[in-house]
């Protein structure tokens, strides 16, 4: 009995986890555009679930920023304006460089094993999604190895108010291999022991990152 109410509850997760990516990849995609209202019952219509699965998947879209629910309003697509990204962006290379700058020196031969085996998954991805989970774990473990908790917390606020625009970025034309290359470049300096190369790299890799996302959103530019 156990065990069927345990493939119950995962069947459930799987369900829900299903769901959150298909909303975040038409969000992403500008299927959903921002200021847009989420109907819940068109929702439950399209997936087939019922309404408290949908609450439960425009909840876990609220905390990762690609929707704001209002009471007695719903669901809207997020809003963020172009020196809201650029700022972030900009922020976000700043504290990163400076993460893998303090880290470089002391990484050990099985923390460089670990970014390898992401940068492998990152490689063997095969859509925007799993790309963008690999991509993250690469970067919270690039961080986590400062060892600077105020650093830490500060980049993790801002991975967060981001979470949204990283995703939609990797369905821009050519990022997913650009962004390969350019951690294909910051695994090399870390790997020479290069600190200060390393720090060069992350934050031109956030510079280039934002710049094809602003392209792709702005195509007139």
């Amino acid at each position: 009995m156990r065990q069927i109410d345990n493939e119950i509850r995962e069947g459930d997760a799987r369900e829900l986890q299903e769901i959150v990516r298909e909303l975040m990849t038409a969000v992403a995609t500008g299927a959903f555009r921002p200021g847009q209202r989420l109907v819940e019952i068109q929702l439950c219509e399209l997936f087939g679930v019922k309404r408290a699965k949908i609450r439960e998947a425009l909840r876990k879209l609220e905390h990762d920023g690609f929707v704001t629910i209002t009471r007695n309003v719903g669901a809207i697509v997020s809003r963020f304006s172009r020196r809201d990204i650029e700022q972030m962006y900009d922020l976000l290379g700043v504290l990163e460089g400076m993460a893998v700058r303090v880290a470089t020196p002391f990484i050990t031969p099985d923390q460089l094993n670990s970014l390898e085996a992401l940068l492998d998954r990152m490689e063997a991805a095969d859509n925007p999604a799993s790309f963008s989970d690999c991509n993250n774990e690469f970067h919270s473990l690039v961080d986590s190895l400062s060892e600077n908790q105020r650093l830490i917390k500060m980049v993790d606020n801002l991975r967060l108010g981001l979470t949204a625009f990283g995703f939609r970025s990797f369905f821009a034309p050519g990022q997913i291999a650009a962004s390969i290359r350019d951690h294909k470049k910051l695994l090399e300096a870390i790997r020479d022991n290069n600190a200060e190369k390393a720090e060069r790299l992350m934050r031109q890799h956030l510079i280039n990152a934002k710049n094809r996302l602003l392209r792709w959103m702005y195509k007139s530019l």
